[in-house]
C-alpha cells in the first residue's frame, strides 16, 4: 500500500482522488465500520494472533477501530458493534484499558474498539526501537490523545509514550513532502501537549508551526460597538491573520464547500448585539480562512485557554479567536462544533449570554445524536479539532442548569451520566444528603467499582469504603488513595493525608489538585522537602499559578536554597505582577542572594503598589553595598546601580520631605559631589530635628545629631575648598557654607547646654569645624 495515498483518508478531504486502496481500506473511506469488523483479521487481533498479519492491514484495522470509537464517543451518532465483535469471556475490557490506576469514563461507548487499537499499536510500535513508519506513528499519536481524553484524569504513562512518539515523528518531518500533512501533524502535536498540560513544549511547537506556515495570528484593536444603544465606538478586539497570501492554500469552500455547518443561535437580548459591529465595514465582513488555518486558530485558542492565568482579561483575548471561527461560511464540521462548545463555556459566565449558552448546548447535543450530517463530513480534520467527549458536553449542560437554578433537571442529567460527585452536590443542595448514599449503594449492589466505593466514602465519611476501593483495585487505584487522602485533608489530619496523597501521586503523578493538597499539607507540617517536591511537580503541569510558585519558593527558603527560591519567585511574578506579598518575598530573597538590581526593581514595584511602603533596613543594606561597590551574585560591582539607587531615594524623599533618614542615606551615595552631599545632609538634619525637637535632651539622640552636623559642615567645607576657584559655582558654595555654619552654631549651642559627658569630644569637634567655616567665610568676604 502506498501510505501517502492512504493519508488522504486521514482527513476525509478529496477522498475520491485515492485510487490505490484495498477492499478493506475502501470500507474505511466509506465509513462502513460494521462491514469492516466482520473481517477475519478482527478475531485474529482479539486472540493475539497477529504475527502473520501484514503491517498495513494491522494499521488499517487500527484506523477503522479508532474512527469508529471517535464516532461513538465524540461525534455521534452512536452505533453498537457488540453483535459484530466477539470477545472471549475471560477478557475484561475495563481492566485491560485501566492505566496508572485511572479508569475509562463510565460513559465511554464501545471500549472494545479502543482495546483493539491498543493490541495493534503494541505490536506496531516498539518504544525501544525506531521500527515504525511515520504514518504508523502519526496514527499512534492520535490513538494516545483519544485514549487520554476518555480517561478520568491525566496519566503519566500516556504522556511518556506521547512525548517519545513526538520525538520520533519529528525526526521524519524532513522526509515528508506533503505540506498539508505537516501542518496537520504540528497542530495535533501542539494540542496533545496542551492536553497533557505541557505548556513549555506547546509553546515550542506553536513557534515551529508558525515558522512552517509563515502565518501570524494576532489580536488587534478596531473601533466598534457591542450594544444596540451605544453611541460612541470604542476599541474592540478583532483577529488578524497575516501571511496567508504567501501560502496559496485551497479555500475552505474548495475543501469543505459541501459540509453543512451548525450555526450560533441568535442572541435574544434587549441590549447586547449578536456580535461586535465595527466602524470599518471591511471588519464586519468576516475574513474567510482556509480550513487548515481554521485549525491553527483553534489550536491557538486551546493553547491560550490553558497557558494563561484564568481571569476576565484572558477570556476577553479568547473571544475574537472563537468568534472568527463561528462566522466562517465553510470549514471542517468538527472544528465548528469545538468552536461552539468553547463559546458555550465563555458565555456561561455572563448573565446576558448564559441563556443562549444553555440553548446552544442543548442544540449541540441534539446535533450529535442526529443523522443529519454524513459521517465523512464529521470526520474531516477531526483529530485537530480538540475533540470533546459527548459526556463532557452533557455535563456542561448540567452545570448551566445549576447556574440557572434548575437543580432537579441537572440532577436527572447527572444521574444519567453517572456523575456521582455532582449528584451528591445536587442532593446536598436539595437538603437530601441521605439520598446520595442510597443511590450509590444501589449502584454498588449492581456492580461495585472503585469510583463508587470512593464516592460512598465521601458521602458517608466512612474510611472503610476507601479501603474496599483500594482492595478492589488490587492496590493500583490512584483515585482510591486520592479520596482517602482528601478525607483526612478535610479534617486537617495532614500527616495521615500526606501518606495517602503520596501513594496516589506515585501511581499517577499528573494530578494537579492532589499535588496542591499534598504540598499544602507538607507546608503545614513543615516537611519542606515533600512540599518542594509536590509544588515543583505541580508547577510543571500548571505554570501560571503564582501561589504555587510562591509556596515552592517558601519551601526552598526553609531548606536554605535561597538561590533557587530567587528564580522560583521570578516565575511567580510572571503569573501575578501585582501581588505585593510575592514582591516583598522577592525583595528579601534578592537581598539575601546578592541580586541587588532585582532588589531595587522589587522595591520600586512595591512603592508603585503602595505609596506608604517603606523598608529602612533594606534601603540601608542597598545603600551600603552600592556605596562600597560590593560584588553582586555575578561578581559585578554594585556601584553600577548608583544612579538607580539615587533616583529611587529621590522619589522617596520627594514623597517624604521631612524624613531625615532618607536624605542621610542618599548622601552616602554622593561620593564625588560634595555640594550635593552637603545639601542632602542639610535636609537630613532638618528632617531629624523637626521630627524630634527634644533631640538634645537625651545623650544618644544628641550624639547622632551632632555627628550628622559634623558631616554636614565637613562636606560643605570640602565642597567650598574644591570649587571656590569656579566663579560660576561660588555663589551656591558660599550659600551652602553659610547655611552649614548657622546650622553648626545652633547645634553646638543646643548640645553644649546639656553638657552630656559622652558627647564632650564630639561637641568640641563641632565647635572646631564651625570655626573653620567662619574663617573661610570671613576670608571670602574680605577679598
Amino acid at each position: 500500500m502506498n501510505v501517502y495515498n492512504f493519508t488522504q483518508i486521514l482527513n476525509f478531504v478529496h477522498c475520491e482522488d485515492v485510487s490505490v486502496l484495498s477492499d478493506l481500506q475502501s470500507l474505511i473511506k466509506d465509513c462502513n465500520w460494521a462491514e469492516y469488523f466482520k473481517a477475519p483479521i478482527i478475531q485474529s487481533i482479539i486472540l493475539g494472533n497477529v504475527a502473520s498479519v501484514d503491517r498495513s492491514e494491522l494499521l488499517s484495522t487500527a484506523i477503522a477501530a479508532l474512527l469508529a470509537f471517535v464516532q461513538n464517543n465524540f461525534l455521534g451518532p452512536q452505533i453498537s458493534y457488540t453483535d459484530v465483535i466477539n470477545f472471549p469471556k475471560d477478557v475484561t475490557i475495563a481492566e485491560q484499558i485501566t492505566l496508572d490506576g485511572e479508569e475509562l469514563n463510565v460513559n465511554t461507548h464501545s471500549p472494545e474498539l479502543l482495546y483493539i487499537c491498543k493490541c495493534i499499536f503494541e505490536k506496531l510500535i516498539d518504544e525501544a526501537e525506531e521500527n515504525a513508519s511515520f504514518i504508523e506513528r502519526f496514527w499512534y499519536l492520535r490513538y494516545l490523545v483519544i485514549y487520554q481524553r476518555c480517561l478520568e484524569h491525566l496519566t503519566h504513562s500516556l504522556y511518556y509514550r506521547f512525548d517519545r512518539n513526538v520525538d520520533q515523528i519529528a525526526k521524519e518531518f524532513d522526509n515528508v513532502d506533503d505540506r498539508n500533512l505537516k501542518f496537520q501533524a504540528y497542530n495535533e502535536i501542539v494540542q496533545g501537549f496542551v492536553l497533557f498540560r505541557r505548556i513549555t513544549k506547546s509553546e515550542r511547537w506553536i513557534a515551529l508551526l508558525q515558522d512552517l506556515t509563515g502565518i501570524e495570528l494576532n489580536v488587534e484593536g478596531a473601533l466598534g460597538v457591542r450594544t444596540k444603544y451605544q453611541q460612541n465606538a470604542l476599541p474592540q478586539l478583532t483577529l488578524r491573520a497575516k501571511g496567508l497570501e504567501t501560502l496559496s492554500l485551497p479555500s475552505s469552500f474548495e475543501t469543505h464547500g459541501r459540509v453543512s455547518l451548525p450555526t450560533i443561535l441568535k442572541l435574544d437580548d434587549d441590549v447586547r448585539l449578536d456580535k461586535i459591529k465595527f466602524t470599518d465595514e471591511q471588519e464586519n465582513s468576516d475574513a474567510q480562512l482556509p480550513s487548515i488555518v481554521q485549525q491553527m486558530v483553534l489550536t491557538k485558542i486551546v493553547f491560550l485557554k490553558y497557558s494563561q492565568p484564568k481571569d476576565k482579561l484572558a477570556d476577553e483575548e479568547l473571544e475574537p479567536y472563537i468568534k472568527s471561527l463561528l462566522y466562517q461560511h465553510h470549514g471542517p464540521w468538527a472544528t465548528r462544533v469545538a468552536s461552539l462548545f468553547l463559546n458555550i463555556c465563555q458565555e456561561a459566565n455572563h448573565k446576558r449570554t448564559v441563556d443562549r449558552s444553555l440553548k446552544q448546548c442543548e442544540e449541540l447535543i441534539h446535533l450529535l445524536d442526529s443523522n443529519a450530517v454524513p459521517m465523512s463530513h464529521r470526520l474531516s480534520y477531526v483529530f485537530s479539532a480538540t475533540l470533546i467527549p459527548r459526556w463532557t458536553i452533557k455535563s456542561k449542560l448540567g452545570d448551566l442548569m445549576i447556574s440557572l437554578g434548575m437543580i432537579k433537571s441537572a440532577l436527572d442529567l447527572y444521574l444519567q451520566l453517572q456523575q456521582w460527585e455532582e449528584v451528591i452536590a445536587c442532593y446536598n443542595h436539595l437538603e437530601l444528603k441521605h439520598k446520595a448514599a442510597e443511590i450509590i449503594q444501589q449502584e454498588i449492589s449492581k456492580k461495585p467499582t472503585v469510583t463508587l466505593y470512593c464516592l460512598l466514602g465521601d458521602a458517608t465519611d466512612d474510611i472503610q469504603y476507601y479501603q474496599k476501593a483500594w482492595e478492589l483495585s488490587k492496590e493500583t487505584s490512584a483515585r482510591a488513595q486520592r479520596h482517602w487522602g482528601n478525607f483526612y485533608f478535610a479534617k486537617r489530619q495532614y500527616q495521615e493525608s500526606i501518606l495517602h496523597l503520596q501513594k496516589s501521586i506515585e501511581i499517577n503523578c499528573l494530578q494537579e489538585n492532589t499535588l496542591l493538597r499534598l504540598g499544602y499539607a507538607a507546608l503545614q507540617l513543615e516537611q519542606w522537602e515533600e512540599a518542594a517536591k509536590a509544588y515543583r511537580l505541580y508547577t510543571s503541569l500548571e505554570p501560571y499559578g503564582f501561589e504555587s510558585w510562591n509556596n515552592l519558593a517558601k519551601a526552598y527558603i526553609k531548606l536554605g536554597d535561597k538561590k533557587r527560591a530567587h528564580k522560583i519567585l521570578q516565575e511567580a511574578l510572571k503569573c501575578n505582577f501585582n501581588n505585593w506579598k510575592v514582591w516583598d518575598n522577592y525583595l528579601v530573597v534578592s537581598i539575601d542572594t546578592k541580586n541587588y538590581e532585582d532588589a531595587l526593581n522589587a522595591y520600586e514595584r512595591l512603592v508603585e503598589l503602595s505609596d506608604k511602603f517603606h523598608d529602612p533596613e533594606v534601603l540601608e543594606i542597598l545603600v551600603k553595598v552600592i556605596s562600597e561597590g560590593a560584588p553582586d551574585a555575578n561578581g559585578v560591582s554594585s556601584s553600577r546601580l548608583t544612579k538607580k539607587m539615587v533616583k529611587l531615594l529621590g522619589h522617596a524623599c520627594a514623597k517624604n520631605s521631612n524624613n531625615g533618614y532618607l536624605y542621610e542615606l542618599s548622601s552616602l551615595l554622593e561620593k564625588d559631589d560634595y555640594l550635593k552631599k552637603a545639601q542632602k545632609l542639610q535636609n537630613a538634619y532638618r528632617g531629624f530635628t523637626l521630627s524630634n525637637s527634644q533631640w538634645s535632651k537625651a545623650p544618644d539622640s544628641c550624639e547622632k545629631i551632632v555627628k550628622l552636623c559634623i558631616q554636614l559642615c565637613e562636606s560643605s567645607l570640602r565642597a567650598f575648598l574644591d570649587g571656590k576657584e569656579d566663579a560660576g559655582k561660588l555663589p551656591s558654595l558660599k550659600s551652602q557654607l553659610s547655611s552649614a555654619r548657622l546650622t553648626g552654631q545652633g547645634c553646638w549651642k543646643a548640645a553644649n547646654t546639656e553638657n552630656w559627658e559622652q558627647n564632650a569630644g564630639l561637641i568640641d569637634s563641632l565647635k572646631e569645624i564651625v570655626q573653620k567655616l567662619t574663617d573661610e567665610l570671613t576670608n571670602v568676604m574680605n577679598q
